[in-house]
C-alpha cells in the first residue's frame, strides 16, 4: 500500500458507513495545491483500491471501505491482567479483551518491596 492509498484508506476509516465521492476525497487529501492542479487525482487510485477489494463503490461512484473488511475487524479492549483474571473466573468468553503481558511493570520494584524478617538475626546487641 503506497502513501496515497494509505491516506485514502485512513480517511475512509473515519466514515465507515458512508459512501464518499472521489472528488471529495481528492479535495480533503489534496496537499499543497494538488487538488487545484487536478481535481480528480484520486480517481485512478480509488479504482485500483476497488480492484484490490479494499474499497467498495455504489451506483453513484462513491467509495467506502469494503464491508467484509469491517466485519473482520473486531474491536479489542486493553485491560489489566488482574481484570482479565476476574473476568475469566466468571466462566464467560472474553476474547475481545487484550491483557497487557507486562505484569512485571505492575509489580513493585525490589527496592520498594517490604523485606521479610530474617529469623537468624537477633534483635538485641551482643556484648
Amino acid at each position: 500500500m503506497n502513501a496515497d492509498e494509505k491516506a485514502i484508506f485512513d480517511y475512509l476509516k473515519a466514515w465507515p458507513h458512508t459512501f464518499i465521492s472521489g472528488k471529495e476525497i481528492a479535495r480533503k487529501l489534496g496537499i499543497k495545491g494538488r487538488y487545484e492542479e487536478d481535481r480528480f487525482w484520486a480517481i485512478p487510485i480509488l479504482a485500483v483500491m476497488v480492484n484490490k477489494k479494499w474499497l467498495e463503490t455504489d451506483s453513484m461512484g462513491y467509495y467506502r471501505i469494503n464491508s467484509e473488511d469491517r466485519k473482520k475487524e473486531k474491536k479489542r479492549h486493553h485491560v489489566s491482567p488482574q481484570i482479565i483474571r476476574i473476568l475469566k473466573s466468571s466462566g464467560k468468553n472474553f476474547d475481545s479483551f487484550i491483557a497487557d503481558d507486562d505484569e512485571d511493570e505492575l509489580s513493585l520494584p525490589s527496592v520498594l518491596k517490604p523485606k521479610k524478617p530474617n529469623s537468624s538475626v537477633s534483635g538485641g546487641q551482643s556484648s
